[in-house]
C-alpha cells in the first residue's frame, strides 16, 4: 500500500528539546523533565498510525523525498501559549521522535512546515495533531 499522507495523534505533554541546564556535578542535561515521555508518546502514536494505515515495516522509512508537515501542539490550559516552551524546540523534540519512529530517514527532508501551539479545550488531552505528507518535487 502506498501512503502519501499520515496523521499522527499524540496524547501526552509536549516537551521542548534544546534548552540545557547544569546537573549536580556540572554535566549538561535537557531542561524539560517531560522530554523522554514526550518522545515515547510520539513514537507510540506513530506506530498506532502505521497500524491504522496498514503500513508494513518493510516500507519504512515511510517518506523518502521532500516532506510537508502540519502540527498543532495542545498545551495545558494553565500555561501561556505565547511563552515557553518555544515552538521551534517543540518541533525539535517531535521531529527527533518522528525520525526514531521511521516516518522519514532524516528531518532534513522537511521542506514545508506549518506549526502552532494552543491551549487544550473542552476536556481534550494535551498532545499534538501531526500531519505528514509527501511534498512532491518541492
Amino acid at each position: 500500500m502506498i501512503v502519501d499522507h499520515l496523521v499522527v495523534a499524540v496524547d501526552g505533554r509536549p516537551a521542548p528539546q534544546g534548552s540545557k541546564k547544569h546537573g549536580a556535578h556540572g554535566q549538561m542535561r535537557e531542561a524539560s523533565p517531560y522530554l523522554a515521555a514526550w518522545r515515547a508518546a510520539v513514537k507510540k502514536a506513530v506506530y498506532v498510525a502505521y497500524a491504522a494505515a496498514e503500513v508494513s515495516p518493510d516500507v519504512l522509512p515511510l517518506f523518502r523525498g521532500a516532506i510537508a508537515v502540519n502540527v498543532v501542539f495542545r498545551l495545558p490550559a494553565n500555561r501561556r501559549v505565547d511563552a515557553m516552551p518555544d515552538l521551534d524546540k517543540l518541533l525539535r523534540s517531535t521531529w527527533d521522535a518522528l525520525t526514531a519512529g521511521r516516518i522519514w530517514e532524516d528531518d532534513g527532508r522537511v521542506v514545508s512546515v506549518v506549526a502552532s501551539k494552543r491551549h487544550v479545550v473542552d476536556g481534550e488531552a494535551t498532545g499534538a495533531h501531526i500531519e505528514v505528507r509527501a511534498a512532491g518535487d518541492a
